[in-house]
């Protein structure tokens, strides 16, 4: 991506309803002790309701492996079910993808679907609440 296509990416995000379907919702991670942006994460909400919206994560590798993507996605689920209330959401990555299929099963989440590209999975807005009341 080049620097102007960064810069219009970061306009159109930043003045993106929140709610605004068929669009990914991208978010900056900071960590509060450097102000360093470490990573982001974000939301696809489709326009169709038998669709469930998809979240995606990225940290920089100096970064893994410290319980930053859980922290984030933890706080990122928890407002995706409060505010934005739908009955689930799916997180998918490569099948390569070790670490993130490890953070979606810490998180609770379950194996929807496997092909040789892509893993899914899924957490339900009820299973979501309860695995956050529990701790």
């Amino acid at each position: 991506m080049s620097t102007t296509e960064a810069a219009n990416y970061l306009r159109a995000q930043s003045i993106l309803d929140g709610r605004t379907l068929n669009a990914w919702h991208g978010y900056a991670v900071q960590h509060l002790a450097d102000g360093r942006v470490i990573g982001d994460l974000g939301i696809w909400l489709p326009s169709a309701p038998e669709n469930a919206p998809d979240i995606g994560f990225q940290f920089h590798p100096a970064y893994h492996g410290r319980g930053y993507a859980r922290e984030a996605v933890e706080a990122f689920l928890t407002h995706t079910f409060t505010t934005l209330t739908p009955p689930r959401v799916t997180a998918t990555c490569a099948s390569a993808n070790m670490a993130s299929q490890a953070l979606m099963k810490r998180l609770g989440m379950r194996l929807v679907e496997a092909t040789p590209e892509d893993i899914q999975y899924d957490v339900t807005r009820v299973q979501w609440l309860t695995h956050v009341a529990a701790q």
